[in-house]
This record gives structure tokens, sequence and C-alpha cells, in this order.
């Protein structure tokens, strides 16, 4: 919509040059354009926080959450596909045919920016996905309360018995076919040089405990779109590397197995 409205403003500038009106009037019309843009992202910003406030109302985050919501996620991934269109990112997604359809999964990633869920999630809405999240993103006002909702695993590293609770409920939400598990092995965002951070290998007993395949992906491009936010367009690759199945993982380890996706991760991160 956005981009609609942008070439109907153009369009009409074009026209009223071609005229041969004043430059005061093409000035004029230029400034009601940048008037009614930025008019337009706030109003829509407003009610999708309204909307936000008003869904969020009837959450209780002191309640756990045990099952994915399609509701909420719906709200979410609404939410977000209004995000993304209005800093202008482009995703070009390959090797999407390789996810397997019969099934859930859990899904790994590289890990750039805040936007990666979100990129990721508009990518693979009907899979059903949810997140292993860290625990501070459950206390961001209206955002906390949605990933809630929607049946986010949140995870605590400084407590252990919390953490195998986590990996215990992903586990279940698998095995009952309720979504699939996205999950980021570096456990925070990248903001090195280098390709990959070291892997956390507990994420990885998500897959064996439930005994589901594992869908190797990567992400490039996210880490410049905090740059510019709303005066370029931001090209994301979003590349679906390969599936493990439980069959070729099952007498491995979890540092075998992540050793397995590193390499895999890597190798075409470093094609790009």
């Amino acid at each position: 919509m956005v981009r609609i409205f942008v070439i109907l403003v153009a369009a009409i500038l074009s026209l009223l040059t071609t005229l041969s009106l004043t430059i005061n009037v093409v000035w004029l019309s230029i400034l009601v354009y940048i008037g009614f843009f930025i008019a337009y992202i706030i109003v829509q910003g407003l009610i999708y926080f309204l909307l936000a406030f008003l869904l969020g109302l009837f959450i209780n985050k002191k309640k756990e959450t045990i099952h994915y919501n399609k509701f909420y996620h719906l709200c979410y991934y609404l939410y977000v596909k209004y995000t993304l269109s209005l800093f202008g990112v482009k995703v070009k997604k390959t090797g999407l045919e390789k996810i397997p359809n019969d099934t859930n999964f859990v899904i790994v990633s590289n890990h750039l920016s805040n936007f990666d869920p979100m990129i990721m999630d508009q990518c693979l809405y009907k899979y059903n996905l949810t997140f292993v999240a860290k625990k501070s993103l459950f206390k961001i006002p209206c955002f906390g309360k949605f990933i809630h909702k929607i049946g986010y695993l949140c995870l605590d590293r400084s407590n252990l018995r919390s953490e195998a609770k986590t990996i215990m409920k992903g586990t279940k939400m698998l095995e009952d076919n309720e979504c699939s598990v996205a999950v980021y092995p570096e456990g925070t965002r990248n903001f090195t040089d280098e390709t990959l951070l070291p892997f956390k290998y507990g994420c990885f007993h998500l897959a064996i405990k439930s005994k589901r395949p594992i869908v190797v992906t990567t992400i490039k491009g996210t880490e410049n779109i905090k740059n510019h936010l709303l005066t370029k367009i931001h090209k994301v690759d979003f590349d679906v590397l390969g599936v493990i199945t439980y069959e070729q993982y099952k007498d491995l380890n979890t540092h075998e197995i992540g050793d397995i996706i590193y390499k895999m991760m890597e190798d075409n991160l470093l094609s790009k």
C-alpha cells in the first residue's frame, strides 16, 4: 500500500511538471506529499499499536502458555507484514521446496538482527512457527504479551532448570504436532566480523528428544536494515539449505549435529 501511494503521488507531481505549472505549485505538491506520507505512517502505526494494546488486555502473562495460538500468530503476522513493508524490506527466498510438508520440524538459522525472526515467520507462516526467545524479549510492552500468547518458548540461560523446562515444553509442542520450533544456535545476534558465533549445542536436544527433522537455513542482509530505515530498499536473502532427518542424526550427539549444521551455514554465507 505504501508503494502504491508513493507511485500515485509521483505520477501527480510528474503531471504537474508536464503542465508547466509554477515552481511554487510543484514545491507545494512535494510538501503535501511528504505531509501525507508522514501522516500515513503515524496513523497506520497508531492503528496497529491500538489493536496490539486492546488484544494485550486479554493476555495474562502470569498464566503460563503451553500451546501454540493461531489467532495471535495471525495478528503478529499482519503486524510484521506491515512493518517490513514500511521499512522497504524485500526478501529473496530460495530452497523452500526442501521443507517437509508431512511433518513439523526444528528449524535453525544464523542470527544477525531483531528482524530475523520476523522475516523467517513471514517466509514460513504456513508452517506455524514458534520461536525459542530470550527472557528479555518477553518484558517488551505489547510485543512481549504477543509472543507469550503465540506460544514462544522463554529461554533463561542463567537458570539451568528453566532451560531444561523450555526444552521439555518445546519437545511436547513438537510431539503433539502443534507447530514447528525455530531456534538460533548462536544464542544471540552476531555483531562481529565473524561469519558465525560459536554454537550453543543444547538447543539440538529439541530435535533429538522429539525425533523431528532439522531444517537448516541462513539469512543475510538484515544487519543493514537499521540503517536508512525509510529511505531505501533493503534486500534480504533467506535460504533453506537442506533438511537433516532423524535417521541421519539419531546416532550423533549434539556437538556432532551442531558441527554439521555450522559447516552448512558457514559455506553458504561465505559464498554470498
